[in-house]
């Protein structure tokens, strides 16, 4: 295997594949429990795929080509909600910010931007061929709004708590020392799981099935590492288990409880197969205003308008640096600590720079490979989202401390 970085593409075997595959492959009421899951694994064989196939359909494809990543299942909308507009006539340092962030964001491949002041839009741009309607694949910052789903799970009672053996839910892992791990652990990315077969976890048929052949190769809760075979076990807890309270899957509970109460617009989700399962660590298509209303909710503790949508306690907890890596609350990356190259796991090759610490402490912000971000500071009312063509030297701070900074001298 070949991982040439310059070129922005991966190649395996004869395989090349996008920078943007890259991403997805090196980031890698009465309780349900294990034993009541018997009609969630009876099912249908998975017909088999053939890997090397599937790569060579997406290679070169770019997080405008949505129609390459399939199957995709949609997301429908209950309403798309405006965001609402801010004044068009800023002036003095915000005016001088937005120019100097709009030009790096141009210089690192950038495709779309919004900024958000107090909720209200000070800036929105789009890089021809996208625009305000453009669906683009954001790679892994659905982790966290998988981690936004876990909360609301919880808080419905299909979850008993975060701090649960995660066998109690996973049949298969029910008397499995792999059982033992926490759902806080799956969240803090501490599982002690070793690296699991990649290309298998990005482009099998069942990838949920691959991600529950995860070997234990430490222990839980004492190393932080960014996986995305993680986040595909936590995705097939919380499947299940909103399952028993009567939603018809996951895609069905994040649309009626997150999706259709933030007002976002049609969206879809990349499954592995035609019935099968999302890609619960990436693969969420949806455009730049559903990202900033999903970072507005986060700013606003969870609430939409006067409609608790999160818990306030649960988004208060998502925000607490894990004993593992302070980096990282519950599938969220936090700014408080700072590092020039932020790392994804010991031993992983790709880290992402960032050159000076945030002018904000209470950044926290959704990460997708190669430069997508929502990124979200309360303390000055500012919410950003951002995506782009991978670039793997954007630069975390820029963008952020030049509005931060304008905001704070406000």
């Amino acid at each position: 295997m070949e991982i040439a970085l310059h070129d922005s593409t991966l190649r395996i075997g004869q395989v090349a594949v996008s920078s943007c595959v890259l991403g997805l492959l090196l980031a890698c009421a009465p309780l349900h429990n294990a034993d009541s899951t018997d009609k969630v694994l009876a099912a249908t064989p998975v017909p088999e795929r053939d890997i090397k196939v599937a790569m060579q359909a997406l290679a070169g494809a770019t997080i405008l080509e949505t129609d390459r990543y399939i199957p995709r299942v949609p997301l429908h909308t209950c309403g798309a909600r405006p965001l609402q507009v801010g004044s068009n006539d800023l002036s003095g340092e915000l005016a001088k910010a937005i120019y100097a962030a709009q030009a790096y964001h141009e210089k690192a491949q950038g495709v779309g931007l919004i900024i958000l002041q107090n909720g209200s839009i000070v800036h929105e741009d789009y890089t021809d061929p996208a625009t305000a309607a453009s669906q683009t694949e954001s790679a892994s910052m659905m982790k966290s709004v998988l981690g936004l789903l876990t909360g609301i799970a919880i808080e419905k009672g299909a979850i008993g708590s975060i701090d649960d053996r995660i066998g109690k839910y996973l049949a298969e892992w029910q008397d499995d020392p792999r059982g033992d791990i926490t759902i806080r652990q799956l969240l803090t990315m501490s599982t002690g799981l070793g690296k699991s077969d990649f290309v298998r976890i990005l482009m099998s048929s069942d990838i949920s099935a691959a991600a529950l052949e995860s070997v234990l190769t430490g222990e839980p809760g004492n190393e932080f590492a960014y996986n995305n075979a993680v986040s595909q076990l936590l995705g097939t807890l919380v499947d299940r288990q909103v399952r028993t309270i009567g939603y018809d899957d996951f895609r069905d509970f994040l649309q009626r409880e997150l999706w259709c109460p933030l007002g976002n617009d049609e969206a879809a989700l990349w499954f592995d197969r035609e019935g099968g399962s999302p890609r619960y660590y990436a693969g969420l298509q949806a455009n730049l205003s559903d990202w900033a209303r999903i970072g507005e909710l986060i700013r606003n503790d969870g609430m939409v308008g006067s409609k608790r949508v999160v818990p306030m306690e649960w988004i208060a907890q998502m925000k607490i640096p894990s004993q593992a890596n302070a980096q990282y609350g519950l599938h969220l990356w936090l700014g408080g600590a700072w590092s020039e190259q932020r790392a994804y796991a010991a031993g992983n090759p790709v880290t992402v720079p960032q050159s000076a610490p945030f002018a904000a402490e209470d950044v926290v912000f959704f990460d997708g490979f190669g430069g997508q971000r929502v990124y979200v500071a309360p303390s000055i009312g500012l919410t950003i989202a951002r995506t782009g063509y991978t670039n793997l030297s954007y630069d975390d701070a820029i963008i952020v401390n030049l509005l931060s900074n304008a905001m704070s001298s406000e």
